[in-house]
């Protein structure tokens, strides 16, 4: 062993002992400080002074520093060899071959080291747990004071008088823009030296917990000075779009829906603020009616351009919704992916957003058993073959990532994960792209950070070798601010590659190459492969069908139909030629329009319930449409096009519904209906009163039937206040009151332009709730279930309500045991217009059965009878003049069957919507075959990657994130009562 030291140069900063160890011919850099002093100088009149540093604190590193000898990555792509490095103070001054080195510099040898810029962490987590957000795993959050836009009931958990918050700030504990980091901050936390190990030299640190989480800094993950280690104490505004943790289902929002809702709300009322502001600057009155609030205040930097909004959306459809919610507002967000974009890759190309990408790629789990494996899904093994490509993927698709370790339950398998996604086709320019110049250039710091330059900070990130992307590498040290952190592969001897725990031995490096090569080849395909149309013929002919019309036409034997762009064109026993239509010869087969579901809760992301508030207009259903459900190919199969996405039934006044199509394979915003009247959810009854819910939950007004109309009526009253503050402002040229989603909804109701869609059992809560909505002279479109509709059928058809009711069901409650299976051919006789609905998944695949059932019960008509399913749920939601009948110039949605469609033989053999084939019987087995044949390659390879040592286990990266439920599988079968996650 060789030893050679030298004495540091005095230079105002500190006294030091570096040099050199040479030991078994390994070159070994190091410094060791003796402590530090001043030296106080006065020429000519100015006084020069370094402070004295207690015993045991790290002094400030030399003036003049110069790495040398190095391979150094100005940025990605461009590289100099054997380079010269110069840092002062701290900061680069120069780079190059040709860099002179000042006398009395310390020098540092780099031969055989690769010197990268220091590496940016753009999202780490001040919490308790580095787990992502997961909008399928959703939990209540907690209410603090007065009503969120306005809403404030009496009985509702924690509002009104004694919220939880002392002094100003929002209404939902979780809103709070105004929270900074800093504040929670610790730069003790352990945390900030396994960043180190990985190469990390600054981090954006963002607030824990919330839905309006609060604002991030950027930190130097370094050991001096706290306060020197902040570069912006304010970076970007965080927003999640998932409920948090809470104290109870009771609180306020406890579903996604409400969640949306609430980011919607308080974006809306920050805008509102900053042109309250504005006008207080020159208006004294407006100064007086300003009101306070830290929230909106600090979310006003969203627009004049001094933040950022970070979206952590929670899964692949939040994604959607999140880019188009910030749109809502002008603003270009950034977004935390959630590993699975793969899944629709269509949804963001040509978006206006930055990505965050974590790479805690899901590994196999542990599990008891060989025959276990037979319990593991097609959909869960995709999610493990096709995770480390998911950052290639969108940087394909042209989107713009910055990498991070957030989720990792083990930061130190960083690089390992990043291997992986490198082995997939993400480039080492990009990859290095998003550890470096991305998130400096997204936090503003570009001009301090994220390339190797003259006036930027000597932040450097040091590898053996050629490069931090190979797994051989070892980070040997990291440099923050000039200042050296010297890592543990560079304070030891001996080989052995870093991309797995401990030092591989030869025969183990091998095993592990082939094991990457192996999982480096994508077997599994994607999902939109099997989705979207069959056939998409621009004109299609329909001949030889028996044609069940619903419509003024009746019954056509032997008949034809054309159709042209989606639409039906004619319909007869002859239509036109064309030579350009394609024939569909159906052998005599029925023909029905597509059939109609008016009250379903299929497709719905998180809670169908938003149960905490007596109203809550504002949700919207179509925020949470999960147009990857499964339930969907079904209900295709059984012959359903559309359907009404109904709020549950847990409150008085509900959320507002969504009209879809069953467009399988297109996104959320897709399957909306267009044109279709906007609806709202309204109840009646034991649920909207908490009967039977448990003690916990029975704490919100009303809690008796003569509150609920109570409550109705206020609301509504409220409105029609809300609407008229709003036109007195506009008459006078001002800022009119703050906007409230809930009262915006309720006021479009009285206006007729939302349709009511009322859940109600008993007779005299149906002729309560219609002697309520006359006394403001709104319509109400349907009575959901309606079970002892046939009492009050007089009165019900006289207000021109319809009613969506069940075929047969009863006796599930008490408040329905005078149900009888003849109530809907008693309405229908009395002139109201009558649905069969499902509110079931399952049931939705046999609503040609439910139809029968008017026959039998009741001796409707057959074609009168199929017009419960497709006719008459058309009329109750307002787009008869779409769908619901085989007509010129409606919609060519419509099914074949093969016997007639109320005979109890009858199979559903082909569904078009739009004109377009959504689905075929025989298609539907091969694509069956399709996915067994996947899965068994599948199994097969995770098997080889288990046998090949591939590691598994049950943190999020191993075990745990391969079972996290999928889009497709969460949707389980819903019910108005249900209140559960």
């Amino acid at each position: 062993m060789r030893v050679s030291v030298r004495l540091g140069s005095l230079s105002g900063v500190g006294l030091g002992f570096y040099g050199s160890v040479v030991m078994g011919g390994a070159h070994r850099d190091f410094e060791l400080w003796a402590g530090t002093f001043v030296l106080g100088l006065v020429l000519g009149g100015a006084a020069f002074a370094a402070e004295i540093q207690p015993p045991g604190l790290m002094p400030e590193p030399p003036e003049w520093r110069a790495l040398v000898g190095g391979r150094v990555v100005v940025r990605p792509g461009e590289v100099v060899e054997s380079a010269t490095i110069l840092v002062r103070d701290g900061r680069v001054v120069s780079v190059g071959r040709e860099v002179t080195v000042p006398a009395g510099a310390e020098v540092w040898r780099m031969d055989g080291l690769t010197i990268y810029p220091g590496l940016i962490e753009p999202y780490f987590v001040i919490s308790g747990t580095n787990r992502p957000v997961d909008t399928r795993m959703v939990e209540p959050v907690g209410w603090s004071g007065a009503g969120a836009g306005g809403y404030r009931f009496l009985g509702v958990s924690g509002t009104g008088e004694g919220g939880r918050r002392k002094g100003p700030g929002h209404a939902v504990s979780q809103v709070t823009p105004e929270r900074r980091a800093l504040e929670v901050w610790d730069p003790a936390d352990r945390a900030w030296a396994e960043l180190r190990e990985q190469g990390f030299t600054v981090a954006v640190v963002v607030p824990g917990e919330g839905i309006f989480r609060g604002r991030s800094a950027v930190v130097l993950l370094g050991e001096e000075d706290v306060n020197r280690l902040v570069l912006p104490a304010e970076a970007f505004q965080h927003v999640a779009l998932a409920p948090g943790t809470g104290r109870g289902r009771s609180q306020f929002p406890a579903s996604l829906m409400g969640v949306v809702a609430v980011v919607r709300q308080t974006l809306m009322e920050a805008e509102h603020d900053r042109r309250m502001r504005l006008c207080a600057e020159t208006n004294a009155e407006a100064a007086l009616s300003r009101e306070y609030n830290p929230a909106w205040e600090a979310l006003g930097r969203l627009w004049e351009g001094g933040q950022r909004l970070v979206m952590e959306p929670g899964s692949v459809l939040m994604m959607d919704r999140a880019i188009r919610l910030a749109e809502e507002f002008g603003l270009e967000p950034l977004l935390v992916a959630c590993g699975e974009e793969w899944r629709r890759p269509d949804l963001w190309e040509g978006r206006k957003a930055g990505w965050i990408v974590p790479v805690n790629f899901p590994g196999l789990p542990r599990l008891p058993a060989e025959e276990d494996w037979e319990q593991v899904s097609l959909d869960q093994l995709r999610r493990w073959d096709w995770a480390p490509e998911n950052p290639a993927l969108l940087r394909r698709l042209g989107c713009e990532l910055a990498l991070t370790t957030h989720g990792l339950s083990d930061r130190k398998r960083f690089r390992e994960k990043l291997r992986e996604a490198l082995d997939r086709g993400l480039s080492e320019a990009d990859a290095l792209g998003a550890l470096t110049v991305v998130p400096a250039r997204w936090c503003g710091l570009d001009g301090l950070l994220g390339t190797i330059e003259p006036g930027k900070l000597a932040n450097f990130t040091v590898v053996s070798g050629g490069s931090y992307f190979d797994p051989e590498a070892r980070v040997r040290q990291v440099w923050v601010r000039g200042r050296v952190y010297r890592q543990a592969a560079d304070l030891v001897s001996g080989e052995g590659p870093g991309s797995e725990r401990g030092l591989a031995k030869e025969g183990e490096r091998a095993k592990l190459e082939e094991r990457r090569k192996d999982r480096a080849q994508r077997l599994a395909r994607s999902p939109l492969e099997d989705a979207g149309p069959l056939r998409a013929p621009r004109v299609l002919k329909v001949v030889n069908a028996t044609l069940w019309t619903c419509g003024p036409a009746g019954v056509i034997r032997s008949g034809q139909m054309l159709v042209r762009d989606g639409r039906i064109e004619a319909v007869g026993e002859r239509v036109p030629e064309d030579p350009a239509a394609e024939a569909l010869d159906l052998g005599g087969r029925h023909v029905t329009p597509g059939l109609i579901d008016a009250h379903s809760h299929t497709a719905i992301l998180g809670a169908v319930n938003e149960a905490t508030l007596p109203s809550t207009a504002m949700v919207r259903v179509e925020d949470v449409v999960n147009s990857e459900s499964v339930t969907l190919r079904e209900q295709l199969a059984g012959g359903l096009t559309a359907c009404q996405l109904l709020h549950g039934s847990a409150n008085p006044i509900g959320g507002q519904s969504c009209v879809i199509k069953l467009r399988l394979g297109a996104p959320p915003e897709g399957m909306k209906l267009e044109g279709a009247p906007a609806g709202i959810k309204m109840a009646l009854g034991e649920n909207v009163k908490q009967s039977n819910w448990g003690d916990r939950f029975t704490n919100r007004f009303p809690q008796t039937r003569m509150g609920v109309p109570a409550l109705i009526a206020n609301r509504l009253a409220a409105a029609r206040e809300y609407r008229r503050m709003q036109e007195e402002a506009r008459q006078r040229g001002g800022i009119g009151p703050r906007p409230d989603l809930e009262l915006e909804a309720l006021a479009e109701v009285l206006e007729g332009r939302r349709l009511v869609h009322c859940h109600a059992y008993r007779q005299d809560e149906i002729l309560a709730f219609l002697e309520v909505m006359e006394a403001f002279g709104v319509r109400v479109a349907s009575l959901e279930h309606g079970l002892e509709g046939y009492k009050v059928a007089d009165e019900i058809a006289a207000h021109g309500a319809g009613v969506a009711t069940f075929a047969d069901w009863w006796a599930y409650k008490f408040e329905v045991y005078d149900a009888i299976p003849y109530a809907g051919a008693l309405m229908t006789r009395r002139g109201v217009t009558v649905a069969y609905k499902s509110d079931s998944s399952d049931l939705a695949r046999r609503l040609n059965t439910e139809a029968a059932k008017a026959v039998k019960y009741g001796g409707l008509g057959e074609e009168e009878a199929l017009r419960l399913v497709t006719l008459h749920p058309a009329r109750l939601l307002g787009i008869e003049r779409r769908v619901g009948s085989l007509e010129p110039g409606k919609d060519a949605d419509f099914a074949v069957w093969s016997h007639a469609p109320l005979d109890a033989r009858a199979v559903c053999l082909q569904t078009w919507v739009d004109g377009k084939l959504y689905f075929e019987r025989e298609a539907a087995r091969q694509r069956a075959e399709r996915m067994a044949a996947e899965r068994e390659r599948l199994l097969e390879k995770a098997r080889r990657w288990l046998r090949a040592g591939g590691e598994r286990g049950s943190g999020d990266e191993t075990g745990e994130g391969f079972f996290r439920v999928s889009l497709e599988m969460s949707d389980r079968e819903k019910h108005c009562e249900d209140i559960e996650p």
